[in-house]
């Protein structure tokens, strides 16, 4: 017997006690919890690396709380939540479709949790030259790209090659790859210089929001 099953049985939980039992039933839970939600116009009381100050600065006015996990929240005119194919992230949209918050929604019935955290106008990342579409993109090399609300406007000449691989007995080709992936990480300063030149506010998740799009740089 399942934990989730038991623990639903030791508290008198019979409907969720056959939905744990139930092939994909914790699945198909999680995925009405992600439904329901959307639906609602509810947000999550915890805010993750955010404050509900901020929340409120983006012009969401909140209400009085349902449980606890969830506040009654209206959004601004235009604005949505949409979820992701992720069961448990869906995603706060502006009225020009860009997504300005994640959250994060676990329903099953034994571990139920929520969050919200803000989205950055610009974000930096490390990405295969060829783009993720590419099948192959092992095959690739990788750059570093900054992207405006998710559209790449910078992406840096400077490129790292292909991941190297190693087997298990292989010290010396582990090394190699560890190295690999050190230079990977280190790739996102160079990401990070760029904003801190051209958009110095760029880590003040409710920065720049206003203005116009941002060139892309060639």
């Amino acid at each position: 017997m399942k934990l989730s099953t038991l623990s639903a049985l030791l508290q008198g939980d019979i409907k969720n006690a056959l939905i744990s039992e139930m092939p994909g039933g914790i699945e198909a839970q999680e995925a009405q919890g992600q439904q329901d939600f959307v639906a609602s116009e509810t947000l999550p009381i915890e805010c993750n690396f955010c404050k509900r100050e901020q929340l409120e600065a983006m012009g969401i006015v909140f209400g009085e709380e349902i449980d606890d996990l969830f506040i009654e929240a209206r959004l601004p005119e235009g604005w949505e939540k949409a979820p992701t194919d992720h069961s448990m992230w869906s995603k706060l949209i502006d009225e020009q479709g860009r997504e300005r918050a994640a959250i994060f929604y676990k329903a099953a019935f034994y571990d139920r949790s929520a969050h919200i955290s803000l989205t950055r106008r610009f974000s930096t990342t490390i990405e295969p030259v060829c783009g993720w579409e590419e099948e192959n993109y092992q095959a690739y090399p990788w750059h570093c790209v900054v992207k405006d609300a998710g559209e790449i406007v910078w992406q840096s000449e400077e490129q790292l090659g292909v991941e190297p691989s190693y087997t298990r007995s292989d010290e010396e080709g582990r090394k190699v790859w560890l190295d690999w992936h050190d230079r990977k990480r280190d790739m996102h300063k160079l990401g990070e210089a760029w904003l801190d030149e051209n958009w110095p506010e760029w880590r003040d998740p409710l920065a720049y929001w206003g203005e116009a799009k941002a060139k892309r740089a060639e």
